[in-house]
């Protein structure tokens, strides 16, 4: 690219934009200008609906995501109490310095060993 090139190019760059017609830039305008009025207000509503029995429920406890997770800690509260992992005893005299087991669901053993 030479000199006279890129001096043409500039040259092209300084040249002023052209101007849109002036019909043009008025309809564009009085669109704008009617877009920008408020719209009639929408129409009433008889009675409001009441809400579901879980849209209800789920406002009582703070929402879906509240509902959601008491939910999944009540479900892994009673799977916890009902597998009864083994490692559990150890850990709670661990916690609590004392080396007594306390069996919460005596005779389970027996229950869960019988085969039909």
């Amino acid at each position: 690219m030479t000199e006279d090139d890129l001096e043409s190019l500039f040259a092209t760059a300084r040249t002023p934009a052209v101007q849109a017609p002036a019909a043009l830039t008025a309809r564009v305008l009085a669109d704008a200008d009617a877009r920008m009025r408020p719209a009639a207000p929408a129409p009433q509503q008889a009675s409001p609906s009441r809400p579901g029995l879980w849209a209800s429920l789920g406002a009582v406890f703070g929402g879906g995501g509240a509902l959601a997770g008491m939910v999944t800690a009540t479900l892994a509260g009673f799977w916890i109490g009902f597998a009864q992992p083994g490692d559990l005893g150890a850990m709670s005299a661990v916690l609590s310095g004392s080396a007594a087991e306390i069996d919460m669901m005596p005779g389970i053993d027996a229950l869960l060993d019988e085969t039909p």
